[in-house]
């Protein structure tokens, strides 16, 4: 049950968050780490004002987008933000379990945007591939602008930009799945930043009590991770293309996975939340351990590092 709702608590974090994303548009490089984070006011409005109002006001977002910034930035808007808002509002609502609010607002989202550009390349003459290497030719550029103004090393700039005139093509055959991963990785800390919010303001009774620590995906999965790899690297065709979409996705569920068992040791052991800032930071920044991460996942299929499989195994005996 949703509490009764309280102007005088949701008003300050609100604020704060429209705050920073008007600070953040006068500052590309913020713009980039905080507008993951628009969905959050729209969420946390939805649940707590319910569904009707929660509708209008995604509606009256996208009207003043459409007026301010015209349609194009609307309809970005709404497929990218207000639809995986409504989605997780609505299955927080239902006190779904995280992976079911996370997995049903990324498929919906992420397929409306796939279905958008669609129908934007039928008035083309490019096609998918050449229309996906100019966006992310546009999207490399737009990353080194964002460096260049906040002076990063000119040596770093010339190898992002050698590396983006090499893999445009590459990541082109693999951008459907660029857009349902980025839609799965904002949509899951848009879940946990309304989880923390909400549970700061109010309590987490709302939220489903299952926990990230002991989230695992199905077993089968592993038959698509080992398929789709030897076909991506053996078919050079429009198979050899969805093969590839497939390993990526798959490698971010194991990675997830791996994450999930390292979160599991951590609390078990009570470690410090010092230690686990650090931890993550070091992970994000490293390449090699977040492949050390999926490698964890894909293990974890056959050693149950949890003991997940024996204990729920143990439950039906």
């Amino acid at each position: 049950m949703v509490d009764q709702f309280q102007p005088g608590k949701v008003l300050f974090p609100l604020l704060a968050i429209m705050a920073l994303m008007l600070v953040a548009m006068q500052v590309p490089p913020l713009l980039i780490m905080t507008g993951v984070l628009i969905p959050v006011p729209l969420i946390f409005l939805y649940v707590q004002l319910g569904r009707r109002p929660g509708v209008i006001l995604l509606a009256l977002a996208f009207a003043s987008l459409f007026l301010l910034m015209g349609p194009k930035q609307a309809v970005l808007f709404f497929t990218e933000y207000a639809v995986l808002a409504g989605v997780m509002a609505e299955t927080i609502r239902f006190r779904l379990p995280f992976d079911k609010c996370i997995l049903l607002s990324t498929l919906v989202s992420a397929a409306l945007s796939i279905v958008l550009l669609f129908f934007i390349l039928i008035d083309r003459d490019s096609t998918f591939i050449e229309f996906f290497q100019e966006q992310i030719k546009g999207y490399f550029k737009q990353s080194i602008e964002a460096f260049k103004a906040i002076g990063d090393n000119p040596e770093d700039l010339k190898v992002m930009q050698e590396f983006a005139a090499n893999a445009s093509d590459l990541l082109a055959k693999s951008y459907p799945s660029l857009i349902v991963i980025g839609t799965f990785i904002t949509a899951v800390i848009n879940y946990y930043a309304t989880r923390f919010l909400w549970g700061r303001i109010y309590s987490l009774d709302l939220f489903h009590p299952a926990r990230f620590s002991r989230w695992m995906i199905p077993e089968q999965t592993v038959w698509v991770f080992i398929g789709s790899g030897v076909l991506s690297f053996l078919v050079d065709n429009i198979i050899g293309a969805i093969a590839m979409n497939l390993l990526l996705i798959a490698l971010i569920a194991y990675f997830f996975q791996g994450l999930a068992i390292l979160i599991y040791f951590l609390e078990s052991r009570n470690v410090p939340v010092f230690f686990w800032i650090l931890i993550f930071f070091v992970i994000v920044f490293q390449p090699l351990l977040i492949g050390a991460g999926i490698g964890l996942g894909v293990f974890d299929t056959w050693m149950d590092l949890r003991k997940i499989r024996f204990n729920r195994e143990q439950e039906f005996d």
